[in-house]
């Protein structure tokens, strides 16, 4: 745990300049490196290692099966937990057609397409954004030929005409320490919970 915290404290000050320019502290990969949460994730894994020595008890086969539990559960919490631990924002507005940012995809001639708007809300961990029609449902076009072959104004006005909605589903940047507390404590909790099973193992094992 000691560790953990001095590499994070190290990482979170290497990154700090960084992060205050791109305001995306949210995101998997930077929140995973930096701040407290590392020291949940440090104790996790010795207790985990513990535990898979104590059923296990060969050396070598234990650490494979603690390197494989802790990746997968790396690799779970921050696409199916972590997104969930509080619940997300969801805003719906006009999309705007002329935005400088929009994103479009037109595959071929009679192909569904995507409209992707930009997203201005700096630091926030965007987890979905769709483009929507007036009836609610993804909008996938057909693309017609004023975006296939026409000017970007043409195109523009044609996208204006559809009443496109743009809705993003995101956590905001504010609740940042409140998401590093959240996923200290629960994997402090599961470090905990394996604890007590090897507590009660060793016992059973010696009565």
């Amino acid at each position: 745990m000691v560790t953990a915290g001095l590499l994070s404290l190290m990482v979170t000050w290497w990154a700090s300049p960084i992060e205050r320019v791109s305001m995306n502290r949210l995101i998997p990969p930077n929140f995973a490196a930096s701040g407290i949460a590392p020291i949940g994730y440090g104790l996790f894994a010795f207790v985990l290692g513990v535990t898979a020595g104590v059923l296990i008890r060969r050396t070598v086969p234990a650490i494979a099966v603690t390197l494989v539990v802790f990746a997968a559960v790396q690799l779970v919490m921050p696409q199916l937990v972590r997104p969930h631990l509080i619940a997300p924002v969801r805003t719906t507005a006009a999309l705007n057609a002329g935005s400088a940012g929009l994103s479009m995809t037109i595959p071929q001639s009679g192909s569904p397409m995507t409209v992707v708007g930009p997203v201005s809300k700096p630091g926030t961990w965007v987890l979905s954004n769709q483009t929507i029609g007036p009836a609610g449902h993804l909008f996938t076009g057909p693309a017609t030929r004023a975006c296939m072959t026409g000017s970007a104004r043409a195109c523009t006005a044609w996208l204006s005409s559809r009443h496109l909605r743009q809705v993003v589903t995101y956590q905001p940047a504010s609740r940042y320490w409140a998401f590093r507390w959240y996923e200290t404590a629960i994997f402090v909790a599961l470090a905990l919970l394996l604890a007590g099973f090897c507590w009660w193992w060793v016992r059973r094992r010696l009565a």
